[in-house]
C-alpha cells in the first residue's frame, strides 16, 4: 500500500515538473509539427494576445460569445377562433363516423338475417354471402378505426385542446 502511494506521488510530482516547462514543450511541439508538415507552424504567445487586445481597443476579451439573434415571438393564438374551427371539424368527423356506423349496422343486420335463415331451413348449404358480409364488416370497422386515429393525430399536431375534439 505504501509502495502504491509512493508511486502515485512520484507520478504526480514528475507530471507537475514536466508541465511547468511550457516553453520547452512549445518548442518541441513546433519542431514536431514542422517536421510533419514541412512548413513552420504559427503558435500564439502572450505578446500576440496583448496586440489583439490593443487592436480591439478593450482591455479584456469577452468570455461569452455574442448572443444569437432571437427569432421574433410567435403571434398569440386566437383560442376562440381555434375552438370554433375544431368544433366544426369534430362535427364533420362525427358525421363521417355516423355514416360508417350506419353502414356497419346495416351489414350486421343483413349478416344476422342470413345466419338466422340458414339456421332455420338451409342449415346444410353454405352461403358465400356470409363470408363476404363478414369481410365487409371487418373492412368498415378498420376504416372507422383509421379515421379516428387520423383525426386525433391531426388534432394533436395542430395543437387542439382535448376539450375541443370531444
Amino acid at each position: 500500500m505504501k509502495l502504491v502511494f509512493f508511486l502515485l506521488c512520484l507520478t504526480v510530482a514528475s507530471t507537475a515538473v514536466y508541465a511547468l516547462d511550457l516553453p520547452s514543450l512549445a518548442r518541441r511541439e513546433r519542431a514536431r509539427r514542422t517536421a510533419h508538415a514541412g512548413k513552420p507552424v504559427r503558435s500564439f504567445a502572450e505578446d500576440d494576445l496583448e496586440r489583439y487586445r490593443r487592436d480591439r481597443g478593450t482591455d479584456s476579451v469577452p468570455l461569452t460569445p455574442p448572443a444569437a439573434p432571437r427569432p421574433p415571438p410567435a403571434a398569440p393564438r386566437d383560442l376562440t377562433r381555434e375552438r370554433v374551427h375544431w368544433r366544426k371539424e369534430t362535427q364533420q368527423h362525427e358525421r363521417e363516423v355516423a355514416k360508417l356506423e350506419a353502414n356497419l349496422k346495416r351489414l350486421e343486420w343483413r349478416l344476422n338475417e342470413k345466419r338466422s335463415k340458414r339456421r332455420s331451413r338451409e342449415w346444410l348449404t353454405e352461403d358465400p354471402s356470409i363470408g363476404l358480409l363478414e369481410d365487409s364488416i371487418r373492412a368498415l370497422s378498420e376504416e372507422r378505426r383509421r379515421l379516428e386515429e387520423r383525426f386525433r393525430e391531426r388534432a394533436r399536431k395542430d395543437g387542439a385542446m382535448p376539450g375541443w375534439i370531444r
